[in-house]
């Protein structure tokens, strides 16, 4: 009876009781921060890079350095605090001057911030060191490590890797065709082909076979064990062998309603798609690369004085991923590569007869361009070269070509230069 008789009155006086809820005053701070906390928790800067706050030792710096060459005189920072945020200011000529995050800051030296809690009872001072690499890291040094037998310039080209050996097949000035393989890139070894006149730069291996167009137009065929050339019949008229993709050996032809993409996998040539009007006709470089499970084919052509991009499926989809719009040059003959998932265009000769050292690259499948200078040739430029990746290594491998001199016999690899720990050492 007693214990019921307190549970009423409890029941009454609790809902006799006011019950506040949180409805707290606009003017009343908000006690659930830390108010008085200055550390800074993070640190983000424009060009992104990892950095770190050390609170120990009141020091904030970035665990990677920045590429060789970064302006540091003019970088947009950003500073956050932990659950409040500090006011920052930094010191300039034994000044603190307030600093407002999205702004810039000159950090080409170390630098000292000073980081003011928000209710201003506290402060913390860090400094700030940004590191560049002290070397390009992202660059290729071009060495030479063999040479190949070649003594005349180059007038067409193209590389194949085949059952674990290198193939280039060149011909000369004079017409001459030649095949130079290696397993290693280092020995080479020579065969004069029994075919003359023959464009390189028009072939392609599909099967056992391979299939090159010689200067009049007319395609013809071998297998790659006896490289006995034999006309291939075909009703359309061949304008360009392209590649080898899903199989099918692609080319582009003409018949009566304009020109149009064809692929062959034996028979005569089936007509895929007409090509657009914009599609470019001269100076074409064809090439594939990884995509997926499965290749796709790549066209770099010149087109109204500048360099253009195209790609083709493997259902002979032909889309234009880079517009004529000055981003890359026009080039004829430039070596290009596929290598650790970038799209490369290297050296090539300009229109008024000079030769290119620079790289263009890709990281975007083809879509996007820059001028990546860290992978530019050395004083001489260079074109119509064999280009391989060298898989012990994984580099890019560049086998003769011609430069400015004559024909180069160099056979030449990509080193690109490594991040050694003493580039780490932030306390410098």
């Amino acid at each position: 009876m007693e214990r019921k008789l307190f549970a009423l009155v409890l029941l009454f006086v609790m809902g006799a009781s006011p019950i506040y809820v949180g409805c707290k005053d606009d003017d009343e701070k908000d006690l659930s921060k830390n108010l008085s906390d200055p550390r800074v928790r993070r640190m983000v800067i424009s060009p992104n890079s990892e950095i770190v706050v050390n609170d120990l030792d009141a020091i904030i710096f970035n665990y990677d350095s920045l590429d060789t060459g970064t302006d540091l005189s003019h970088v947009k920072a950003y500073f956050y605090g932990y659950i409040s945020q500090p006011s920052i200011k930094y010191k300039k000529d034994g000044e603190w001057i307030s600093f407002q995050n999205g702004h810039y800051l000159d950090l080409s030296d170390k630098t000292e911030i000073l980081s003011i809690s928000e209710d201003k009872s506290q402060q913390k001072k860090y400094t700030v060191e940004i590191r560049v690499h002290n070397y390009d890291v992202a660059a290729f040094t071009w060495k030479e490590f063999a040479t190949v037998d070649v003594t005349s310039r180059i007038a067409t080209q193209k590389s194949f890797m085949r059952d674990n050996r290198n193939l280039w097949f060149c011909s000369d000035e004079a017409g001459v065709s030649t095949l130079h393989s290696s397993t290693d890139l280092i020995n080479w070894e020579k065969k004069t082909i029994d075919i003359t006149d023959a464009d390189w730069s028009s072939s392609a291996i599909l099967g056992d076979s391979i299939f090159v167009q010689k200067n009049d137009g007319s395609v013809y065929s071998a297998s790659l064990g006896e490289l006995a050339f034999s006309p291939l019949s075909s009703s359309v008229k061949v304008e360009k062998i392209l590649f080898a993709i899903d199989a099918k050996l692609w080319v582009i032809a003409a018949d009566e309603s304009g020109r149009c993409l064809y692929s062959w996998s034996g028979g005569d040539f089936q007509k895929r798609v007409a090509i657009p009007e914009s599609f470019p006709s001269e100076n074409i470089t064809a090439f594939t690369s990884s995509s997926g499970y499965t290749s796709l084919g790549y066209v770099y052509a010149s087109q109204n004085g500048q360099g253009t991009i195209w790609s083709v499926d493997k259902k002979g989809n032909i889309s234009q991923l880079q517009k004529p719009d000055g981003t890359i040059p026009s080039l004829k003959h430039p070596n290009v590569f596929f290598y650790s998932d970038m799209l490369g265009i290297v050296g090539g000769e300009k229109e008024d007869g000079t030769y290119s050292t620079e790289c263009f690259s890709s990281k975007d499948g083809g879509v996007s361009w820059q001028h990546d200078w860290h992978k530019d040739l050395g004083a001489d430029g260079l074109s119509n070269s064999g280009t391989f990746i060298f898989s012990k290594l994984g580099e890019v491998v560049f086998v003769g070509g011609n430069t400015p001199d004559g024909v180069s016999d160099k056979v030449q690899r990509a080193v690109l230069n490594k991040l050694i720990a003493d580039d780490l050492n932030y306390q410098n």
